[in-house]
């Protein structure tokens, strides 16, 4: 048995001594791809943004996900998609978070924190918008025993969490029509919860339709939508909108409109220097957004990018410029035409359509392009 052992170890100590990176480059010479993670790191994070939406279960994180599904070219241009507090921390965090290069918001959470000077002097210089998105739609999800919102008068409504649009502008809202209600700051799933346990009177959302937790809800829940009517104090933050049985049919009984009002989504960025390497990530990504737009509006994504118009504009608000050049070049591939009278006229034959128009331009522009040079 000694002899065995010694010879097993004479044995031993005669094998060569292999170091990992010996072993590394006999792999490599024997044909197998090396691995550097210095590389792959640079090459991951080359051309990816990140863009802030909003709490799970709510809309906005389901409309990054869909921006990310459409834009995405692996290394070439890739888009991660990460949960926020909402609209109104969201225009804070595009200025001051780390890494975070493109937030969902709203228009009235931009135009808000612009009037209020709370994140300093010319915020219509240091961010910029990419393009107009889905409408948000203010409605109220309530109990069966209220039928209007007055009735809501003193109690319990869940509003979305601090920071979003729904928590700072949902109460003001409420007051601006006479209604007095406890504040209750939960995610939209959480106060779906809590109404089918009869711990919340009703909860509001200014969300883009439908969100998936309302949408979810059996037709025998016995909750409904209370009518938001329209008055003069949202002349400078709302417009008239409508919650309809194509959108919930759980809730909304066929060929019934819920009056409601609404605003719009925006997607922004940091208003980058041209030049600079994240004015060129945000160059990349929205040259893979505009020239992909279509197919958001096909199913399965969120019904709310059929009604988007991405050149609209934004009143007191500078457009990033690659998102404006890419919009001037796709016109002006259409030599010969009159771009400005084009879109008025699309705006005229649908003036409550966005995606209709966008549609009824690009058509336009097409035809224009396969019209013989004179």
């Amino acid at each position: 048995m000694r002899i065995t052992f010694l010879l097993t170890f004479l044995l031993a100590l005669s094998l060569p001594i292999v170091s990992p990176g010996m072993a590394q480059q006999g792999l490599q010479r024997s044909g197998a791809p090396g691995f550097s993670e210095e590389d792959a790191r640079e090459k991951a994070n080359e051309n990816l943004v990140m863009l802030l939406a909003g709490t799970l279960g709510g809309p906005y994180i389901q409309l990054a996900q869909d921006i990310a599904n459409i834009v995405d070219d692996g290394d070439n241009r890739r888009v991660l998609p990460i949960t926020g507090a909402g609209a109104v921390r969201n225009v804070r965090d595009i200025l001051l978070i780390r890494g975070v290069d493109l937030a969902i918001t709203s228009v009235t959470a931009l135009n808000s924190v612009k009037e209020s000077g709370e994140l300093g002097p010319n915020l219509d210089r240091r961010v910029a918008y990419i393009t107009t998105m889905s409408v948000d739609i203010f409605h109220v999800l309530a109990q069966p025993e209220f039928n209007s919102l007055k009735d809501l008068n003193g109690k319990r409504v869940g509003f979305n969490p601090k920071g979003s649009a729904t928590a700072t502008f949902g109460p003001w809202t409420f007051k601006a029509l006479g209604i007095e209600v406890e504040e209750v700051n939960v995610t939209p799933g959480d106060a779906v919860q809590l109404l089918r346990n009869g711990k919340l009177d009703a909860a509001a959302c200014l969300c883009p339709m439908p969100v998936p937790a309302y949408r979810t809800l059996p037709p025998n829940s016995g909750l409904k939508f209370l009518e938001v009517g329209y008055v003069a104090a949202f002349d400078d933050s709302y417009l008239p909108a409508s919650v309809t049985n194509e959108t919930y049919p759980n809730l909304v009984p066929t060929g019934a409109n819920v009056q409601a009002i609404a605003t719009n989504t925006v997607l922004v960025t940091y208003n980058w220097q041209p030049g600079s390497d994240r004015y060129r990530k945000i160059e990349n990504f929205v040259n893979g957004l505009f020239s992909n737009f279509d197919k958001l509006r096909q199913p399965p994504h969120h019904p709310g990018w059929r009604e988007v118009n991405i050149s609209a504009s934004l009143r007191g608000w500078r457009r990033f410029p690659a998102a404006q050049q890419w919009l001037d070049r796709e016109a002006a591939s259409a030599p010969g035409i009159d771009v400005k009278q084009a879109r008025s006229q699309a705006t005229k034959a649908a003036p409550y359509d966005g995606a209709e128009q966008e549609r009824l331009f690009r058509e336009f522009l097409e035809w224009s392009r396969k019209q013989p040079k004179r």
